[in-house]
């Protein structure tokens, strides 16, 4: 997911820790020293074992796995899938390929709305579903990917306690100090079934609500919020006005630089509004949650003051070291298709700062998690789903891998059977293996097999597209926010049209045609393909477009008004949908003729 897509968010809280009989009863909370030490213990014990299995499964990964895989046959043989796929015959690992086809979503799209609807159960596991992730695709009608409790536990305790325990062991014993910076938002419904549907880490994160108001920045208002509500004020102002931050958590890394972008551009306005003890007028919220707000806060011109001394001297240097001087850790989806942002955000936050690479999960569970800090690489997890792999290069269905037969340096498509109740089933991700660990493979999370633009044949992954946007802005000199690509298949010949987004350029000095010209320079030259069919004219030559300012903000904030959790939105970086096109395209602020 991502890809390298991550749907549970490391918060640093134990979920399953019991909490204080009330929100609404603050006596009975501790104070935040008393809270962050209680968990510390918690998760660095929980965090701790989880490692101890890890490491003790990595030896046997093999014969882990094919435990996993039986298990989960033997439980499943009376349901009606494994009843018609004969699971009470199998016996051995080849058994089970040849009893049970590839699968993709459609595939149970019945059984899941079953569920969902009527709550039936014991279709394709016995396992009972307890939650439907929302999947984080395009726009249109979600769909839900099933957890059962297990499942759940899984990857809840892995995003939490784990990635504490990993961090902490990184960064030292400050991290258990001070507080928290958790940029997630909590949006999840409840189904006619009485299953929850959404983010599962939104529930998590509900069920944990009194400790995340005693241990985070973010007030209530902005984790569990209201339709109209600026959510990056509410983030940006009680986090800096917070000295001791320690560690930073996101879904995605780009939410991180989000708000140190939104901090540079509205410091001023931030800063008054602490001095003031206000919530200035221009700002979006429902009335009830202003005055809730404005009945709280209290003016803080001491805060403010060491604030504004800092901003005024600007942002060329790193700001965080000056802002939040007690900063270790971000947790955050960083690799993969984010690395360009995970750069950029060393802007503001300097090179001392860790980032602990939060591993490869998907709406379907946690695949992989980190063993260090500032390693993009991870290590595929025994115990979560049974995998098999297929090359990237050479996809030969009819041979998948198993984990002990993954090579170094070498690429594969992911598939997973998982407890949930899905088999044989496509990931359609791209992962490289990078070396070993015991005899699990570690790896990086490379592309979206499926977010490829294939107009006749040439097949530019999203790695290649990211890799021209990126060479394209440094030799421009322009500040990437981020960029899409448009086939434009009517365009005769067809062409790719990339569309561009700029942090604080000027866009009347922008050079559209000389940008048009390095972009399908750079494109040729990271795809031979689209170089030799440019030359013979199946291609016309790249285009380049420029967007207006905030266009991707924009389209977070339309996904937002649409249901979407904040935390769960990821970069549109191929418009392949008539969605999509119109909105881009409305907003471009320069284009090229033709």
């Amino acid at each position: 997911m991502a890809h390298d897509e991550k749907i549970s968010e490391p918060t640093g809280n134990d979920v399953h820790h019991e909490p204080p009989a009330s929100a609404s009863a603050p006596a009975q909370v501790p104070d935040v020293a008393t809270l962050r030490a209680m968990m510390h213990e918690r998760q660095y014990a929980a965090g701790k074992a989880l490692e101890q299995q890890l490491e003790a499964d990595v030896l046997h990964a093999r014969e882990v796995q094919e435990e996993l895989l039986f298990e989960m046959i033997e439980a499943n043989k009376d349901t009606p899938f494994g009843r018609d796929h004969g699971f009470a015959d199998i016996k051995t690992v080849e058994d089970f390929k040849r009893a049970v086809p590839f699968t993709n979503y459609d595939d149970y799209a019945g059984y899941i709305y079953e569920v969902m609807e009527h709550g039936t159960r014991g279709v394709v596991t016995t396992e009972e579903i307890v939650h439907f992730n929302e999947t984080s695709g395009t726009m249109g009608n979600p769909k839900g990917i099933p957890y059962t409790k297990r499942m759940a536990e899984i990857l809840m305790g892995y995003s939490g306690a784990y990635t504490y325990f990993r961090s902490y062991v990184g960064a030292g014993e400050g991290l258990a100090g001070g507080r928290m910076l958790t940029l997630i938002e909590s949006h999840y419904d409840t189904l006619k079934s009485g299953i929850s549907f959404g983010s599962l880490s939104c529930k998590a994160i509900a069920d944990a609500r009194p400790y995340l108001a005693a241990t985070t920045t973010s007030p209530d208002e902005a984790v569990f919020t209201k339709p109209g509500t600026d959510t990056r004020y509410l983030h940006a102002r009680f986090a800096i006005e917070e000295r001791d931050i320690r560690d930073i958590s996101s879904v995605f890394i780009t939410g991180v630089l989000d708000l140190m972008r939104y901090v540079e551009d509205n410091w001023e306005l931030l800063v008054r509004d602490i001095e003031q003890g206000t919530i200035d007028a221009s700002i979006q919220m429902p009335a009830d949650v202003r005055a809730g707000l404005e009945a709280r806060i209290e003016p803080n011109p001491e805060r403010a003051a060491e604030l504004r001394a800092i901003f005024e001297r600007g942002f060329d240097e790193p700001i965080t070291p000056a802002m939040w001087p007690n900063l270790l850790v971000v947790r955050s989806v960083a690799g993969g298709g984010f690395a360009p942002y995970t750069q950029r955000l060393r802007r503001f936050i300097g090179n001392d700062v860790h980032i602990l690479y939060t591993g490869y999960s998907a709406s379907e569970g946690a695949f992989s998690v980190p063993f260090q800090l500032d390693d993009p690489s991870s290590v595929l997890l025994p115990r979560s789903v049974y995998f098999e792999f297929v090359p990237v290069d050479d996809p030969d269905y009819d041979h998948t891998l198993g984990v002990e037969d993954l090579q170094e340096g070498h690429d594969y498509e992911v598939i997973i059977t998982s407890r949930s109740g899905f088999y044989r089933y496509k990931m359609r991700d791209a992962i490289r293996c990078v070396g070993h660990k015991g005899t699990m493979p570690t790896m990086e999370f490379l592309f979206r097999l499926d977010q490829t633009v294939n107009m006749h044949g040439e097949k530019t992954t999203e790695l290649v597209l990211r890799k021209v946007a990126d060479k394209v802005a440094a030799r421009a000199g322009l500040d990437l926010v981020d960029f899409s690509v448009y086939p434009n298949v009517d365009h005769h010949p067809a062409r790719y049209e990339y569309l561009f987004e700029f942090y604080h350029a000027d866009h009347a000095a922008i050079d559209l045609a000389e940008l048009s010209h390095i972009t399908d320079e750079e494109l040729r030259a990271g795809n031979y393909d689209v170089d030799y069919m440019t030359e013979d004219g199946t291609f016309a030559p790249a285009t380049a477009r420029v967007l207006q300012d905030e266009t991707n903000q924009l389209w977070r904030d339309m996904r937002v008004m649409h249901g979407k959790a904040p935390n769960q939105i990821k970069p549109v970086h191929i418009v392949d949908t008539e969605q999509k096109r119109r909105f881009f395209f409305a907003l471009i602020d320069g284009e090229i003729e033709g």
